[in-house]
């Protein structure tokens, strides 16, 4: 669970520091894949 965490806010990081659009909606589209698994994992 702190390895998914820490996967998430390191590109959330990453997303508050890029540059482009593209960049940022890509960063987010990751960091909210991994927030639904961290999600399934505590419904489970």
């Amino acid at each position: 669970m702190k390895k998914i965490n820490k996967k998430y806010y390191e590109i959330m990081r990453q997303a508050d520091n890029a540059v482009g659009r593209k960049e940022v909606v890509s960063l987010l589209k990751k960091a909210a894949i991994i927030m639904s698994k961290s999600e399934e994992n505590l419904a489970a």
